[in-house]
């Protein structure tokens, strides 16, 4: 499919959306962009256009399809981190971990091994196995580790919900290292993710002293698959993600997941505020939301961070001298990030999975088209915020 043709559909998407939405507006020069305006009056650019890709397989199929148990998700588990090279297989991205960042990554394993059901094992293997190898392996751990996440997955039955991947964020060292290059070139070259052809998709920098490389893939499943690779800047020793990772190493800071339903044949998001209260029922908090003002194109709220009480005295120390607060925040350990993305009509639907050469059928539970496809740097700075709340 040409470019043009890329172009052509988010040209229609903007026109739709500003005859259906009367709060947003067109931009004065980018017909494939819209403008949203927040309750500060803050304007907010979304770029309509999908992004290239040419769809890839599934890769985790092979090894998570027919789990049935806890131990066979195990063994799922570490057959798929094998089978390509991971963060901690390059010798320079393991320089600047702390030895219990391998504790921890054992302590997750173990926490799943003894706390996991098999029909808890069952659900996480039927929903991992349509995701890449690389989101799979770290889809597993996130499971093993956040209740929140889980929980997720468990009510969504009841609830006639489809649950979504919708993204997760990688949390990698310093710019002093080039660690999030380094990550982020790995994934391009032995993973197969891309970064869109949008120049202000590419990299996003932010005030608070941290950056982040946004990555995509699609699959031939129809899934769409969003990394967000970020780290410290060089030049602000103080900036959590770095001691984020040398204390966690590369586990997702979060893994973002959304749900969907049908209604009258036709796929639609779950508005934020009803996936917020379901969960609430269930006993899982959640934080301050961000992104209300964009009619449902992209809103975003995270639970309670699960806590980590088990880091070494000895690193703690460490940490202190990089500031107080750090003491505290660095235990918030994982989280899970709720999205809402409002899906396409079915006409519009079915030329978004066309550029892909893909047939829509909306009833099939991996084919979501949400209208805006990327992140928005504001809500990014919003998030990485809450996430630092001492609960």
């Amino acid at each position: 499919m040409s470019k043009a043709a890329y172009l052509h559909l988010a040209n229609d998407i903007a026109r739709f959306l500003l005859a259906e939405f009367p709060n947003l507006r067109s931009h004065p020069d980018k017909s494939a962009v819209i403008q949203a305006i927040s309750s500060q009056n803050e304007v907010f650019s979304l770029d309509l256009t999908p992004f290239v890709a040419k769809p890839a397989p599934a890769t985790a199929k092979p090894f998570f399809s027919g789990v049935e148990t806890v131990s066979a998700l195990l063994s799922a588990y570490q057959a798929a981190r094998c089978s390509l090279p991971f963060e901690t297989d390059l010798a320079k991205a393991r320089e600047n971990l702390s030895p219990y960042a391998e504790n921890f990554q054992q302590h997750i394993l173990a926490r799943g091994n003894a706390g996991l059901t098999n029909a808890q094992a069952k659900l996480i293997a039927e929903w991992v196995e349509h995701l890449d190898v690389y989101c799979a392996v770290k889809a597993v751990e996130s499971f093993m580790y956040s209740k929140a996440d889980l929980t997720l997955l468990e009510i969504a039955p009841d609830c006639g919900w489809t649950v979504h991947y919708d993204h997760m964020a990688i949390r990698c060292g310093s710019q002093n290292h080039l660690d999030a290059e380094r990550i982020s070139e790995l994934l391009r070259i032995k993973h197969g993710y891309m970064t869109p052809q949008l120049p202000g998709e590419a990299y996003y920098h932010f005030p608070e002293g941290w950056n982040a490389y946004p990555m995509y893939k699609v699959l031939e499943n129809g899934q769409v698959l969003r990394l967000f690779i970020d780290q410290s800047d060089g030049d602000r020793p103080e900036q959590i993600i770095q001691h984020w990772n040398r204390i966690y190493g590369y586990t997702a800071h979060h893994l973002g997941l959304r749900a969907t339903r049908l209604k009258e044949h036709t796929r639609i998001a779950v508005p934020l505020p009803e996936v917020m209260h379901a969960m609430e029922r269930a006993g899982i908090k959640v934080m301050t939301p961000t992104g209300m003002y964009t009619e449902g194109l992209l809103e975003q709220v995270f639970t309670q961070p699960e806590k980590n009480t088990l880091i070494p005295e000895q690193l703690k120390s460490e940490i202190k001298s990089f500031g107080e607060h750090l003491v505290k925040t660095i235990e918030n350990a994982k989280l899970l990030e709720l999205v809402s993305r409002r899906e396409l009509p079915p006409a519009l639907a079915k030329r978004y999975f066309a550029l892909y050469h893909l047939a829509y059928d909306p009833r099939h539970p991996l084919h979501s088209a949400p209208v805006y496809q990327y992140f928005l740097p504001a809500q990014a700075e919003h998030v990485i915020k809450t996430s630092q709340q001492i609960a």
